[in-house]
């Protein structure tokens, strides 16, 4: 980050307390939040306890009427970003709002799907199944704050929210925000304590992170948010500092989709280079807010990352896991861990691993028992999760302001030059009914014929190595081919390279068919090895293993526009250096649920039959490309979503003769935007025809408008997809890189 990021704000609710000093406060005195499940019947489970948040009202926070609609992470998730909020008191006009997750409203999901007989499924009970995706929740917190101008819903397991924070910190230093409300949020549902438990993964006491007695992880649930600034802007406005976020890393260890890599170099490798981008080293830290799941591996993973990247500090530097008390929030734990972390900084008091009477690793400095004082300058909060994708946050004192700090912060209040990281599409690859293609062949992949309903040439499954992918669903197996040819196209090896890829509802009829099985023959008899699949972020997890992807492998869920969304946060994520290229797009494997409740696609001129496909960029910022030899690129300008009554964002074209715009609406709003301006008078082609409608359909219009402007078709192409209720404008021109 080329300025630190100033925390103004945080909110905090958990099993301990509905706000962040009630939480802070428990978590000092050792105070623990597990007690028996009352959300749902455990069945036959193991484990019957979990950390639940005790008096939440969902109607007391949604707006009157609408109480019905919200799930019961929707309701912590905007407590939470409130409290944030209030705290920072007015951090800037342009909000950010960006939520690690993995539940969503499963729990409410699931009371539809059980309320009926289990050996069929209803329309009605279909629809519901649709009703709450993941990225409704992020919705929800920027309509409860005024709005927001850009918004992202991030997946990826254990570390979502984590990740969540690092982007926001993205955002911040591309410019295209004033403030961020980062955070995560996920309540307990059936899907997640049946399929942890399944794998033998809970602990039916509460859970001893770090103990040689250990026995598993507790689940818990919550919701946690900081309110993200650049200090600059914190310092000119006097606003109170709780602390710095100097540094982040990111990352997956492409190993394996639930045991972590043994020797845990990749995670001492993030804390090192989170160190490293905070211009910190070890010497300079006092604290680490550890994963500490209580889990036999991963307890013992992160233990040796410690040794390694913390080497002589090690016996001096504070550890511990706020698991043992909050449980393992899933999508949250990386956001309130952020906030603990945060808050401990800032009064200067190291919580406890509440529980840890027989520490496995005695080297390490545990806090036991109680929160201890202590002088901390600077600290670490660590998150893993399932598919290897890590993220280690660096967190500092703030000083109080005086003349020096004054002079040492560098002013920010304009945005930073696009010109200064300009990012290009290097390689690409689009599948479609008629095939998977790549390189040239996808400027021509409009000239096929038109698609047919559920028809498709391609196997995606087939396409892969049948030993390591023996357990893809179609999704998967599409986003894993995606990322393959298109790092094939750009004649780059995967060391370093990351995967973000939009999905819009998962895997929904294998999630239901796990639940089901669960709840009709018990527990026990669910498959584990299914479980793990099942979570929004286990494609992209599992294309960065089978692939060797070793940078940050993420989920994003934006309905039809995860394609669009997941282009502009790995834009961001690239310019922070997270990775060296990073593949972005989106991907849907047919699902015959989906395909129930939905339909295809109704049109003024026709019905769109509902097929399966997606698409996938490889980005690269522009100096590093031309470093290695690339040619030509196609340069990404820039990514807008706009009311459909809202100003054109491109300008005209130089030449009409040489711009292209690529459809995948039917929208007459769409038409009657490009009416207005330039654009009107260039050559439009549709993409909805020879590749039918699914919600992944706009990542197809982006790779075959870039794909047309690398061929040289073209100097400069846009491509436009959405509804009536919001377009999407995605501009690409010709960038010549050889010297």
């Amino acid at each position: 980050m080329r300025e630190r990021v100033a925390i103004t704000g945080v909110g905090m609710v958990t099993a301990l307390g509905m706000n962040a000093p009630t939480t802070f406060a428990a978590l000092l005195e050792g105070t623990r939040g597990f007690r028996p499940v009352t959300l749902f019947d455990p069945l036959d489970a193991r484990a019957r306890i979990a950390a639940e948040v005790v008096g939440l009202d969902v109607a007391a926070v949604a707006p009157a009427g609408s109480a019905g609609d919200w799930s019961r992470t929707d309701a912590m998730a905007v407590l939470a970003a409130r409290e944030a909020a209030l705290q920072a008191q007015g951090a800037g006009p342009r909000l950010g709002v960006c939520l690690g997750g993995t539940t969503g409203g499963m729990l409410e999901t699931e009371a539809g799907l059980l309320a009926g007989p289990l050996d069929r499924i209803d329309p009605a009970r279909a629809a519901r199944l649709l009703s709450h995706p993941l990225d409704l929740t992020t919705t929800r917190v920027a309509e409860a704050l005024g709005g927001a101008v850009r918004q992202a819903t991030l997946c990826a397991a254990c570390s979502s929210s984590a990740l969540a924070v690092a982007e926001g910190a993205a955002w911040l230093d591309d410019g295209s925000v004033d403030a961020v409300l980062a955070g995560g949020a996920d309540a307990l549902c059936r899907l997640t304590f049946f399929g942890f438990d399944a794998l033998g993964a809970l602990d039916p006491e509460p859970c001893r992170p770090f103990d040689v007695g250990r026995r598993g992880l507790g689940l818990g649930e919550g919701a946690g948010f900081l309110c993200l600034e650049r200090e600059s802007s914190a310092r000119g406005r006097g606003a109170r500092i709780l602390a710095l976020l100097a540094g982040a890393a990111v990352g997956a260890e492409a190993h394996h989709i639930t045991h972590p890599e043994p020797s845990g170099a990749r995670a001492a490798e993030l804390m090192t280079r989170a160190l490293a981008a905070a211009e910190l080293t070890p010497r300079d830290l006092d604290y680490v807010n550890a994963h500490g799941t209580g889990t036999e591996q991963n307890d013992a993973m992160e233990a040796r990352a410690l040794h390694v990247a913390l080497g002589g500090e090690l016996a001096r530097v504070r550890v511990s896991s706020s698991k043992a008390q909050l449980g393992h929030t899933l999508g949250a734990s990386g956001a309130l861990e952020a906030a603990v972390t945060v808050l401990a900084l800032e009064r200067g008091m190291a919580p406890p691993t509440a529980g840890l009477a027989s520490p496995a690793d005695p080297e390490l400095c545990h806090v036991l028992e109680r929160g201890v004082p202590v002088r901390m300058r600077a600290a670490l909060s660590c998150s893993f999760g399932f598919g290897g994708t890590g993220a280690v946050l660096v967190f500092q004192e703030a000083p109080l302001a005086s003349p020096e700090v004054a002079a040492r912060v560098r002013p920010s209040s304009a945005a930073p030059p696009r010109a200064a990281a300009p990012v290009v599409v290097t390689g690409l690859a689009v599948a479609i009914p008629s095939g998977l293609l790549t390189g040239n062949a996808v400027a021509r992949a409009l000239d096929v014929p038109p698609a047919a309903a559920g028809a498709s040439a391609i196997d995606p499954v087939a396409a892969l190595d049948p030993e390591r992918s023996r357990r893809f669903d179609r999704g998967a197996a599409l986003l894993t081919s995606l990322a393959e040819r298109a790092l094939a196209d750009a004649r780059l090896e995967a060391a370093g390279v990351g995967v973000v890829f939009g999905t819009a509802f998962g895997s929904v009829e294998r999630s239901v068919r796990f639940v089901l099985r669960a709840a009709d023959r018990g527990v026990r008899r669910a498959n584990p090895a299914e479980f793990p699949h099942l979570v929004a972020s286990a494609a992209s997890g599992n294309a960065s293993i089978y692939a060797g992807l070793t940078g940050p492998a993420l989920g994003v869920s934006a309905g039809a526009a995860g394609a669009e969304t997941a282009l502009f946060v790995a834009a961001a994520a690239l310019r922070l250096r997270h990775a060296r290229a990073l593949i972005a797009g989106a991907a849907e494997g047919f699902d015959p649920i989906v395909a129930q409740v939905l339909g295809p696609l109704a049109t003024p001129s026709g019905v769109i039959p509902r097929t399966e496909g997606g698409g996938a960029l490889l980005l690269e910022l522009e100096a590093p490309a031309r470093a290695r030899g690339v040619r030509r690129g196609a340069r990404w300008l820039g990514t807008w979503s706009l009311a459909s009554e809202a100003p054109f964002p491109v300008g005209a074209p130089a030449s009409t003769e040489r711009a292209l715009v690529v459809s995948a609406t039917a929208s007459p709003d769409a038409s009657e935007l490009l009416r207005r301006t330039g654009w009107s008078l260039c050559r439009e082609r549709s993409v909805l025809a020879p590749a039918g409608y699914h919600e992944a359909v706009s990542a197809v219009a982006l790779v075959v408008a870039a794909a047309a402007v690398l061929a040289g078709d073209v100097d400069e192409a846009v491509a436009v997809s959405g509804s009536e209720r919001a377009l999407w404008v995605t501009h690409f021109d010709r960038a010549e890189l050889a010297p």
